[in-house]
């Protein structure tokens, strides 16, 4: 079993501030008197020290699903070796409709491909010089695919469709568009031919271009996306899309100061935006990780303090010491209990490294028997069989909070077995959503846990010294 620490402490909380005072305390025992019924009511509140004894588990294989586009290479001495490149279909963004008066191949100026690398998750140096090449897909992606993919075979090597060198950096931007810009465009130039094909394909088969698979199908397949030169730098792609300028003409007539009627032509630029790259298509990572050789060592000696990284590389797994919990809970010889609360929190920090390479920013936890089935369908968390511990910056630590429906779970059961208390902490990005009520007040919930993939982290938590603030309300009826 673990280490236990229990310290108490007395003292007289009033009912409605107890909540502030959970994390502070370590146990207090109130009497606020009669309620329904005569009899003293009290309300526990108790911090609980564990040490988890967590232990790091290092995978290889992940869903790599995430919508966020990873490309290029970092080599860091204290994280490891990333490399990164992504497949992806696209799909018909808008209509393509262009009249026949304005419609003419050789008014094509440009065909780009347009990748769009959010600022603050660019991580490595970004003025080291990349290059990126870009391939067309000749084969159907599969459903089931991984970080492990290999795209070999679903493209010619021979055959680039786009290749640029680039830096990410901002610099030679204006300072107004250097703070207000969110990405850094990497543009490509696509063949003009493309332009032409895309056009001339959607008047003569329209229906293709409604569905993203039909699309695939029928006109093509998808892209691949590789660095194919430089170290030091990696970009997470939000945006992608596919971008053909093309010019019209427009007249205008004057007259002159002579009473002649004098018309003048001008080149009109436009941009048609054919396809995109967005959630409802298929899109994957290719992530290959190796983990330093520091992370191996420390992972291997230190027992209850365990690095976790992204992407991929280290989970971790311990077990939730349910039972001296529920020991507490019911050591006390009552009619009536109710559970108000339980929280958890694990101390974590950056593990010391010169690479500035962060924490995570979100952490679930969720039951081991549901850890490959909770990504796999798509699951948030419940709070029941799992939950999101946010990073607190200021305290150092991650909060897991609502945890109170997985112990009443627990109080229903004979006895508590391993499945219920073991548990994995998997880094994870997290999208939210709030609905207002009638009265203006908001309920948050999670609509997106997926794992997390848009910039690499490697964050020491240290498990050890874990706390868990629990309180529940006993009543003795006379």
């Amino acid at each position: 079993m673990p280490e236990i620490k229990l310290r108490k402490l007395s003292g007289v909380f009033l009912i409605l501030t107890f909540f502030s005072a959970l994390v502070a305390c370590n146990n207090d025992n109130t009497t606020i008197g009669s309620a329904i019924a005569s009899g003293e009511v009290e309300i526990n509140v108790d911090t609980f020290y564990f040490d988890l004894q967590a232990k790091a588990i290092e995978i290889t294989g992940f869903d790599s699903k995430t919508g966020n586009l990873m490309v290029g290479n970092i080599d860091v001495e204290d994280y490891g070796r990333l490399n990164c490149s992504f497949v992806t279909r696209l799909m018909c963004a808008a209509s393509l409709e262009v009249p026949d008066s304005l419609w003419l191949p050789e008014r094509i100026d440009s065909v780009k491909l347009i990748l769009g690398a959010v600022r603050d998750e660019i991580v490595g140096d970004s003025l080291a010089p990349q290059r990126i090449t870009v391939y067309k897909l000749n084969r159907q992606l599969p459903p089931e695919i991984d970080n492990n993919f290999n795209p070999e075979g679903y493209y010619d090597p021979s055959l680039p469709f786009a290749s640029r060198s680039y830096t990410v950096s901002a610099i030679a931007e204006s300072d107004s568009a250097f703070y207000n810009n969110t990405y850094v465009d990497i543009s490509l130039d696509l063949p003009k031919e493309f332009g032409v094909e895309i056009f001339e394909k959607y008047k003569s088969d329209p229906e293709i271009f409604q569905w993203p698979k039909t699309m695939a199908e029928y006109f093509l397949p998808g892209l691949y996306v590789k660095s194919t030169f430089g170290n030091g730098c990696i970009a997470n792609i939000l945006s992608v899309y596919v971008g053909i300028y093309y010019y019209s003409l427009k007249e205008t007539s004057t007259i002159t100061d002579d009473g002649e009627l004098e018309t003048t032509v001008e080149h009109v630029t436009n941009l048609a935006v054919p396809f995109t790259v967005s959630p409802e298509v298929l899109s994957s990572n290719n992530i290959t990780y190796l983990p330093s050789q520091s992370i191996h060592e420390w992972n291997r000696e230190n027992n209850g303090e365990v690095i976790i990284t992204t992407p991929g590389g280290y989970i971790a797994q311990y077990s939730f010491p349910a039972q001296t919990l529920i020991d507490r809970y019911n050591e006390k010889n009552v009619h009536l209990s109710t559970v108000n609360d339980l929280n958890l929190f694990i101390p974590a920090t950056s593990f010391e490294s010169n690479s500035g390479i962060g924490v995570a920013t979100n952490i679930l936890m969720v039951k081991s028997s549901e850890y490959e089935s909770f990504f796999q369908e798509n699951k948030i968390p419940d709070n029941m069989n799992s939950f999101i511990g946010v990073y607190d910056k200021d305290n150092e630590r991650y909060y897991f909070s609502s945890m109170r429906n997985y112990f009443l779970d627990l109080l229903q059961k004979d006895y508590v077995n391993e499945e219920d208390t073991d548990f994995i902490l998997v880094p994870v990005e997290v999208e939210t959503e709030t609905v207002s009520s009638y009265y203006g007040e908001g309920a948050t919930y999670v609509t997106k846990c997926v794992p997390f993939t848009s910039r690499p982290t490697m964050t020491l938590l240290n498990t050890t010294n874990a706390m868990v603030a629990f309180s529940f309300s006993t009543q003795m009826i006379d």
